[in-house]
């Protein structure tokens, strides 16, 4: 009974056979299928289908055909205008009070009201620069061809000079330089000459100071404190004449005057020099 039972069961479960109404709906569902898609082909290839194409006749004929040049109209020449050149800056011109040297190094000053100048020092050179920073070499030639000379221009005539450049000498080569004579040329400028001479004097007055033994070291030492004194002296005479002419006190400021002249014809340095325009108002007001 149970191996009857299987066996009606395998039976119950075997697909049954296709008939023949079926296999024809079949078929004709897959003809519907390929006449659309040869209908769809069909339309694309009409869409798609290029234009006619010309022989090879026409192609060459289209390929060689030019067409006529444009014309380019003749250029005009336009006058020439003079446009105004650029203005270059002068060399080594830095700013309105700074002036750059050549080896690089900046200086810095007030500049000058513009149409003035002021002269500036630096390193053994003098510079006359105007307000714009644009300056000018003016260091005057040297007298002497050595520096111990050299440096007695500057003691002799302003004061000015480098004690390093006099100190140290071995005191018989200091008197060898110092009873060295000052030669004039006649072809010297009167400028020259000067200095020369005011060289040859500087020289005795050395000589008489060492003369009892001292260094060269020691006079040295007293031009420096000497130096000192004279620009005090100039200074505070300056001052006190500038405020005197502004308080309409011009008798006191001629006073000044002439006491300073006298403390320094004492200590043997120049006259104090006063500008022209200072000078005028003590001259028409005392």
């Amino acid at each position: 009974m149970i191996a009857s039972n299987k066996d009606s069961r395998q039976e119950k479960k075997r697909p049954r056979a296709k008939t023949p109404v079926g296999r024809f709906i079949l078929c004709g569902v897959v003809a519907l299928l390929a006449a659309g898609v040869a209908a769809v082909l069909a339309l694309s290839l009409l869409r798609n289908d290029p234009e006619p194409q010309e022989d090879n006749a026409g192609k060459q004929g289209k390929a060689t055909e030019t067409r006529p040049p444009k014309k380019i109209p003749p250029a005009v020449n336009k006058p020439a205008t003079d446009k105004p050149e650029k203005s270059e800056k002068p060399p080594f011109v830095k700013r309105p009070g700074a002036m750059q040297l050549p080896d690089g190094r900046v200086l810095t000053f007030k500049p000058p009201k513009e149409g003035e100048f002021r002269i500036v020092h630096s390193h053994g050179s003098t510079y006359k620069c105007d307000h714009l920073g644009n300056w000018v070499d003016v260091t005057p030639k040297p007298v002497f061809d050595n520096s111990f000379e050299e440096t007695l221009v500057g003691l002799a005539t302003t004061g000015n000079f480098i004690p390093g450049i006099l100190m140290g000498i071995d005191y018989d080569d200091a008197i060898r330089m110092l009873t060295k004579p000052v030669v004039v040329n006649p072809d010297d400028p009167e400028d020259v000459v000067k200095k020369k001479e005011a060289v040859a004097a500087a020289k005795e007055a050395i000589l008489d100071y060492m003369k009892d033994g001292a260094s060269l070291d020691e006079f040295v030492m007293d031009m420096r404190k000497q130096v000192v004194k004279e620009r005090f002296v100039r200074g505070a005479a300056l001052k006190e004449i500038v405020a005197s002419l502004k308080e309409g006190r011009a008798q006191d400021a001629a006073d000044m005057r002439d006491a300073a002249n006298k403390m320094l014809e004492k200590d043997g340095a120049p006259a104090l020099k006063i500008p022209a325009h200072l000078e005028n108002a003590i001259e028409e007001n005392k």
